[in-house]
């Protein structure tokens, strides 16, 4: 967790990582996980699994890594690399490395 997500984790601390372990769901996308934590799609900026670029549409894995980061808090270049050159808010299918 980082930014003010930091704050869904009791006794967090921004000099320090952020964890919170979560059970894991079978079948489930990384929305239906976000919408499980109580957030939505608005409350939240570029977001990573396992270093990748998250997707919504992603079907979850049990030993995931999340990075979760806020509206506020994007990749500074709009992550046009990763997203589809000309693309800043659309889920498109990219991956150059």
């Amino acid at each position: 967790m980082y930014g003010k997500l930091r704050s869904l984790v009791p006794g967090s601390s921004a000099c320090e990582d952020t964890i919170m372990m979560v059970d894991f769901v079978e079948n489930e996308t990384f929305a239906r996980f976000v919408e499980r934590l109580g957030l939505h799609e608005k409350d939240l900026g570029d977001c990573f699994i396992n270093g990748n670029l998250a997707k919504k549409n992603y079907q979850m894995k049990d030993d995931d890594r999340i990075g979760l980061f806020p509206f506020n808090m994007v990749l500074l270049c709009g992550g046009q690399h990763l997203k589809g050159h000309g693309y800043t808010k659309e889920d498109v299918d990219v991956d150059y490395y």
